[in-house]
């Protein structure tokens, strides 16, 4: 059951599908949708010397609240039209990094919503917001490509499935509102059987869970050729018609430079379909 949906506004276009997947979530579950909206004001930085300013005049710091109270607007008028109980916030953010707020804010919600990366945009600012969500949160993630539209209750859904901390969190952070017909695909590629992996039929033993769960599972093993592993992922979810991925996330930070795993940013990069992501 989802109570509470969290959208952390970008304000790019991306936010649109972001704020209609969470709307019909909130009126699929009763549910109610806050989104954030940061005034992106320069963080202070640590030098020997103290901490240090970043120079911003009042000129600046109203255009930037006028930006972030506008992105707050057109969200507000969305969800007001979609007919769904909803709250818009604009907070500044002068001692933090916006996306540390939006970490903030998504821990008090059952699921976090995000609008996907645009594909001409050469900026870090999706990846340091995607990194945040998924790492600091502790919520899942529902990521939603720019144009996408996300179906709810989700029917034909592929599990992207290693036996990994990360993708188990996935599939039980999903079930409570996966429709108990749901036909599931658990996709595992190239797998090897090990004691302490796959063992010796990959897949079966989270299918027979799923199974004891309503949904009509089935084991998919791909080969993955010349392909990346996302790449054999997310072509299984194209040929199956799928309406939602769901996937372990992994991400490793370093001076607020965002280096995704290999699968995670080949999906992030080439989805066009939701994609739920847990940590």
């Amino acid at each position: 059951m989802i109570r509470d949906l969290f959208v952390f506004l970008q304000g790019t276009p991306a936010d649109a599908g972001a704020l209609d997947a969470a709307a019909a979530f909130a009126k699929q579950h009763d549910g109610h949708v806050a989104a954030l909206s940061v005034v992106h004001t320069p963080v202070p930085f640590a030098t020997e010397w103290g901490i240090t300013g970043a120079g911003l005049d009042q000129a600046g710091y109203d255009l930037l609240r006028k930006l972030a109270e506008d992105t707050a607007q057109a969200a507000r008028d969305r969800l007001a039209a979609a007919g769904v109980p909803h709250e818009v916030r604009v907070v500044d953010s002068p001692l933090a990094w916006p996306e540390e707020v939006a970490a903030l804010h998504g821990r008090y919600a059952d699921l976090c919503v995000f609008g996907g990366p645009l594909a001409d945009d050469r900026t870090a600012r999706f990846a340091v917001g995607f990194d945040a969500l998924l790492m600091h949160s502790g919520r899942p993630v529902l990521l939603v490509p720019e144009k996408v539209k996300a179906m709810v209750p989700p029917r034909r859904v592929v599990l992207a499935w290693q036996p990994r901390r990360e993708a188990s969190r996935a599939l039980h952070d999903a079930l409570p509102w996966l429709p108990r017909d749901a036909r599931v695909d658990v996709v595992v590629v190239d797998p090897e059987p090990t004691a302490l992996g796959h063992g010796e039929a990959p897949g079966a033993d989270i299918a027979r869970h799923l199974a004891r769960h309503g949904c009509h599972a089935q084991v998919t093993v791909v080969e993955r050729g010349v392909r990346s592993t996302g790449e054999a992922i997310l072509d299984h979810a194209r040929e199956c018609v799928a309406d939602l991925l769901v996937m372990g996330g992994f991400s490793h930070s370093r001076w607020r430079e965002q280096v995704f795993g290999g699968v995670t940013r080949t999906v992030l990069q080439g989805a066009r379909l939701p994609v739920l992501f847990s940590h």
